[in-house]
């Protein structure tokens, strides 16, 4: 099946954030037949190691995807090797920085095999206003996302993590090919003050605006009853792609 062709429910991607793997396990068991991928970051592959992508394809038994959201960001010659060892592990998706150009996006996606590489392009934690020495031309966000973009995808990549404030703009210049992850997702009834995430959008925005998978990790880990909170998920992203 086409990825930009998935049903509401294989749409949403948890990450599982947890302070140990029997969080972890918990959290699988729970939510497996309610999510399309689950989303293994850096705390949760530095404390379990590569262990983790392999045994939480057993505990999912396919029912969804492993997503490995390790932004790597180094030479492209070590990124490539890298890439190489985490092809073997079987992950379905796995993300690398955008900032380094297309030399490192080339070789992450010689070296990838079947999983497919996701180039992040500005994370949506990034205030631009700050002083990050950039040209006052890409000191907007979607003036340097879609640099970042066309880089990527000029190098092969397979599509793009980026806010859904800037997927419209994403999905209008390059088209139905790359693939768009957006991230910083936060429903309605579970936005709060204080939130580390700068560009957030709702759900059925991220979708409308052309955005293939989102990303939506504390509404549903904190809910008092989880599983109710993804399939309100869930109904929001069929209500945008009917």
């Amino acid at each position: 099946m086409s990825i930009h062709k998935l049903e509401p429910r294989q749409r949403l991607v948890f990450p599982l954030d947890a302070p140990d793997w029997e969080s972890v396990r918990h959290l699988v068991r729970v939510l497996k037949d309610e999510v399309g991928f689950f989303k293994v970051g850096l705390e949760l592959f530095v404390s379990h190691g590569p262990a983790a992508v392999l045994e939480l394809k057993a505990l999912t038994d396919g029912r969804a995807g492993v997503f490995l959201d390790l932004k790597l960001h180094d030479i492209p010659a070590t990124v490539g090797r890298a890439m190489a060892a985490v092809s073997k592990l079987g992950a379905d998706l796995v993300t690398v920085h955008a900032c380094d150009g297309p030399g490192l996006i080339a070789a992450a996606k010689k070296a990838a095999g079947r999983t497919k590489v996701l180039a992040v392009t500005v994370l949506t934690s990034l205030d631009l206003t700050d002083d990050l020495g950039l040209a006052p031309e890409f000191t907007q966000p979607l003036a340097l996302t879609m640099l970042r973009a066309r880089q990527a995808l000029k190098a092969g990549c397979d599509g793009l993590v980026c806010s859904g404030q800037e997927a419209a703009a994403i999905r209008q210049a390059f088209g139905s090919g790359p693939l768009i992850v957006t991230p910083g997702i936060r429903p309605a009834w579970s936005l709060v003050a204080g939130d580390d995430q700068k560009r957030v959008v709702t759900p059925a925005q991220a979708v409308k605006a052309g955005a293939d998978l989102i990303v939506v990790g504390r509404p549903i880990r904190d809910a008092e009853d989880p599983v109710k909170a993804a399939r309100l998920v869930v109904e929001e992203i069929k209500t945008s792609v009917e």
